[in-house]
């Protein structure tokens, strides 16, 4: 009897998910945004989907805010390999760049395990087995790594149109430091400007 217990609950739980599913999926698209201004302002803004942003518009930029003058060198020359040229008299921006930059020290742990094994030996003038249980060694590794975080920003509007944090780790001081700096800000920009 006691087995029949279960069962009759199995079968009962069975019965039940093969009735009908009230909810019916409906593909219906989101609906458009409010046209009205005062409308707009009380409309949700994450219940519509983003507008897709021409970044093929966006050929000029300037600065926000004043940068120490090796993050602006570096970051100009990654620019221009993107086809950004800085805004002119003759050729206004179109986009903002704010830049900051900071050096941090970080610490990782890293685990080696020797191998102590097993085998057979002479000992005190004995045979017999010896062995041992290998324990991991463990080290923190201390460093520094250099942030950089670029924030572009529309001229037009203000709105900020994109923003990317990169970082990569400095081994030593001086030329190193500026390398550090240059992979940072390669690493930010990777995948600027978006198809």
């Amino acid at each position: 009897m006691s087995a029949r217990v279960p069962l009759l609950l199995l079968l009962a739980a069975l019965a039940g998910c093969q009735a009908s599913n009230p909810y019916t999926a409906s593909h219906q698209p989101y609906p458009p945004a409010p046209l009205d201004p005062a409308t707009a302002r009380h409309a949700d803004p994450g219940s519509y989907p983003p507008a897709t942003r021409d970044f093929g518009q966006y050929r000029h930029w300037q600065w926000a805010e004043e940068v120490d003058e090796l993050l602006a060198g570096i970051v100009s020359a990654e620019l221009d390999q993107r086809g950004l040229r800085p805004g002119s008299t003759q050729s206004p921006a179109t986009l903002s760049l704010r830049a900051y930059q900071r050096s941090a020290i970080r610490q990782r742990q890293t685990y080696d395990d020797p191998y102590l094994g097993a085998g057979l030996g002479y000992y005190h003038h004995h045979y017999g087995y010896w062995g041992g249980m290998p324990i991991p060694l463990v080290r923190t590794v201390t460093y520094r790594v250099e942030e950089v975080q670029l924030d572009f920003f529309d001229a037009r509007s203000g709105e900020r149109v994109w923003q990317a944090i990169g970082e990569a780790e400095q081994s030593g001081r001086g030329a190193a430091s500026a390398d550090a700096l240059r992979r940072a800000v390669r690493q930010a920009l990777d995948g600027f400007p978006p198809p």
